[in-house]
């Protein structure tokens, strides 16, 4: 939420740059994970059919994990609430010990 913030300033032509932009990461990221996790359906040559049907691939293996995205997002939401105060033990246990850390090793 707090990278929401950033485009509160901006709104008609540059809004939407901005969200055009941030629609266009997320999907050459999106395009990327799929076809390294699931290679299968990538086109070998440039023939009209096989360009076919690597399209049906990446609409179909970005449809299931744009599924997996929404059930993933709808059940953290719920579950990060909860969670704050076992981040916040994780964060001050790792700086404290990164402090120790560091003082042990400047001591030497």
């Amino acid at each position: 939420m707090i990278h929401e913030a950033m485009i509160l300033e901006y709104t008609g032509r540059q809004l939407a740059l901005m969200e055009l932009a941030a629609q266009l990461k997320f999907t050459i990221y999106a395009v990327l994970i799929v076809n390294l996790f699931f290679p299968w359906g990538i086109s070998q040559s440039f023939a009209p059919g096989a360009l076919l049907l690597a399209a049906f691939a990446l609409a179909a293996k970005l449809a299931v994990l744009g599924a997996f995205l929404a059930i993933s997002e709808t059940a953290m939401a719920k579950m990060r609430l909860f969670m704050v105060p076992t981040f916040l033990a994780v964060a001050f246990t790792l700086a404290l010990l990164g402090m120790l850390s560091f003082i042990m090793l400047e001591s030497l």
